[in-house]
This record gives structure tokens, C-alpha cells and sequence, in this order.
């Protein structure tokens, strides 16, 4: 049953989100097809093309915090909340398909930004900011890869992902239970202002704490050349060792369980559907 949901969260809100990375996919080719039909050579229309392709991405982040706080507001809350309600799953079978379809939007916004990056950089190169510039960036990239193996740019690159992954899970567990709380008796006459003031409250109080826990606890991936080592003391870390915060990963995912069981809480015991 929760492939099912999946689908139809994922049809709910990719009519949207398709429509942006269909545009992204249009200007991207535009940029690709144009560049190589100028032999290598950047044109205006490909600079601008670059720019309104950063643009895009980067503001796909807001367009899928707008879409996600929409879709789980109007199916669950809304006109279409008895329907959901109603369905023969568990509650958290409901909530899970939306925080896995939220997140992976999520995930998509960001690889699409990195590959617009990528892009711009692949484009502009040398014709805007110079020979000189652009061999002086190709020769620091050695010193910025440290002479590291591939299996252990493999395992940083690895380890950011799962962050990032993490990072995108937990901020919508936590919109999710803002936008469920301002669903409750006491908050519906103003459900969009309790949002809101509910969502900013929840995510600065987890910042702040996250802060503080992570100041006090060190744990964390060193790495040293080709060396992996596990540190529990920064202090220790030796000059030109590089350093992988799990504490980052860990004290999120925490509180992404957290959340999302009490999300699941007021979803079934508080809120009362319109």
C-alpha cells in the first residue's frame, strides 16, 4: 500500500515540480546544443542562459518547501483530509510517503542546483574570467584533493550526501509537524499564521540545540591522505587533516524520529479535519 501512496504523492506534486526541471531540462539543452554549435565558445545568450539556470534551481528549494506545505495541508487537512483519513492505512504509512516524496524533491532541487554549477562552470570557464584565472583554479584543485585516493574522495562525497539527505528529511518532518500543530483546536481560525510562527520556532529551536550539542561532542570521520580515522576529539587532529562532522548527521536524525512520531501524535489524537 505504500508504493501506492507513493505514486500518487508523487503524481499530487510533480505536476508542478515537473513543470520546473522541464524548463531546467529546456534551457540546459538550449546551453549544450548552442555551445557546441559555437565551437567551445561562450556567447551571450549562453551567459544568460547559465544565470536564468542558477536562478531557476536555486529557487527551486522555496518552490518545493511551497509545494510540500500545500500538497500536506490540502490532502490531509483540507478538502481532501476525510478522503485520507478514510483510506484503509496506517496513519504513518501516510505520513512516511509524504516525507519521502518531499525529500526527494528536496534531493532533486539540490542536485539540479549543483549540476546548473557545474554547468556554468563548464561554460563560462576561461571566456569570462580569464586564461589566467581559470589555470590558476585547475592548478589549486590538486591541493584542495589533497592527493586523496578515489575510494576516499568516494567516502567524503558519500558522507555529504547522507547529510544532506538527512538534512532535507528532517526540515520537512519538522514543517510537517509545524503545519499539524496549527491544524489543532486552538489554532485553526488562524491555521496559515500558525504555520508560520510554528514552523520558524520549530527549526530555531532545533538549530540552536543542534548547536549546542554539537559544540559539547565531538565524533567525527578524519581524514589524513589516504586515512580514515574516527575522531572523537578535534583537538587531536593533526595540521592538513581534514575533518567529517557525523555529529551533523546523528543529532538531525534524532530529531527527525522525534518529530516525526510526534507529528504522527497530533495527526491521530489533536488535529480536527475541516
Amino acid at each position: 500500500m505504500l508504493s501506492k501512496l507513493l505514486k500518487n504523492e508523487f503524481i499530487a506534486t510533480g505536476r508542478i515540480m515537473g513543470a520546473l526541471y522541464a524548463v531546467v531540462a529546456v534551457i540546459t539543452a538550449y546551453i549544450l546544443g548552442s555551445y557546441y554549435f559555437t565551437k567551445d565558445t561562450a556567447s551571450t545568450g549562453q551567459i544568460l542562459g547559465v544565470t536564468v539556470l542558477l536562478l531557476i534551481t536555486a529557487s527551486s528549494f522555496l518552490l518545493t518547501t511551497v509545494v510540500m506545505i500545500w500538497n500536506f495541508q490540502k490532502t490531509l487537512y483540507g478538502d481532501q483530509g476525510y478522503l485520507s483519513f478514510t483510506l484503509p492505512v496506517k496513519g504513518s504509512s501516510l505520513l512516511t510517503s509524504k516525507v519521502l516524496v518531499s525529500t526527494l524533491w528536496y534531493v532533486i532541487a539540490f542536485a539540479c542546483f549543483m549540476g546548473s554549477a557545474a554547468l556554468t562552470a563548464f561554460i563560462v570557464k576561461e571566456d569570462v574570467i580569464g586564461d589566467e584565472s581559470y589555470d590558476m583554479i585547475q592548478s589549486l584543485l590538486p591541493m584542495f584533493l589533497g592527493g586523496r585516493s578515489m575510494t576516499t574522495i568516494v567516502w567524503v562525497v558519500v558522507l555529504s550526501v547522507i547529510g544532506y539527505f538527512v538534512r532535507f528529511a528532517v526540515i520537512t518532518v519538522e514543517l510537517y509537524f509545524a503545519i499539524s500543530l496549527a491544524n489543532t483546536r486552538h489554532f485553526q481560525k488562524k491555521t496559515v499564521l500558525w504555520i508560520i510562527i510554528f514552523s520558524l520556532a520549530t527549526i530555531g529551536i532545533v538549530e540552536t540545540i543542534s548547536g549546542k550539542i554539537s559544540d559539547k561532542i565531538d565524533l567525527g570521520i578524519g581524514i589524513s591522505g589516504n586515512e580514515l580515522s574516527l575522531v572523537t576529539d578535534v583537538s587531536t587532529l593533526t595540521s592538513g587533516m581534514s575533518f567529517i562532522n557525523l555529529m551533523s548527521i546523528i543529532i538531525p536524525l534524532v530529531f527527525g524520529v522525534i518529530f516525526y512520531f510526534l507529528t504522527y501524535y497530533v495527526m491521530n489524537k489533536k488535529v480536527n479535519i475541516r
